[in-house]
């Protein structure tokens, strides 16, 4: 269940609640109320999965680069070894292979960098929307401490 789902529904209760008369107070339905609390208790960690996915994601993507970019890096020293026994040219082999290893690197760095700026992108969109969740369940959770302490 999404966690963004449950905030309208716990809106929803509150504004369809009847009113204190003469307060800003409404009165909440308790069992309606829990079973709301109990479902955000179980969509949370629904939440928190799938920003550990993010996280492993980026993890595997990582890994993926760091790979493909060794072996970039053989392929570039095979070829450099292959131009030096074929064709002799001991310079231009090792200058080639020097600036195929370079550009691997660079690609690397660049893949990696985009791919931590992605995962930091949503794990931020996501703290955001759970700060926000909570936010509008502690203000929900007081005013109805505010109700249950002001009933005569």
């Amino acid at each position: 269940m999404d966690i963004m789902y449950l905030v309208d529904r716990l809106e929803a209760l509150v504004n369809s609640s009847r009113r204190v008369p003469l307060s800003s107070r409404v009165m909440l339905e308790e069992e309606e109320l829990l079973a709301l609390v109990e479902q955000f208790r179980k969509t949370i960690p629904d939440e928190i999965r799938t920003a550990r996915r993010v996280l492993q994601d980026r993890d595997q993507i990582l890994k993926s680069a760091q790979a493909e970019a060794e072996k970039i890096v053989t392929m570039a020293r095979e070829r450099a070894e292959y131009m030096i026994n074929q064709e002799g040219v001991l310079y231009l082999a090792k200058e080639r292979g020097e600036q195929v290893l370079s550009d691997a690197q660079r690609d690397a760095q660049q893949t990696r960098q985009e791919i931590e700026q992605y995962a930091v992108d949503v794990l931020s969109n996501l703290e955001q929307q759970l700060q926000l969740q909570l936010h509008q369940v502690r203000n929900g959770l007081t005013e109805l401490n505010g109700n249950h302490f002001s009933r005569p």
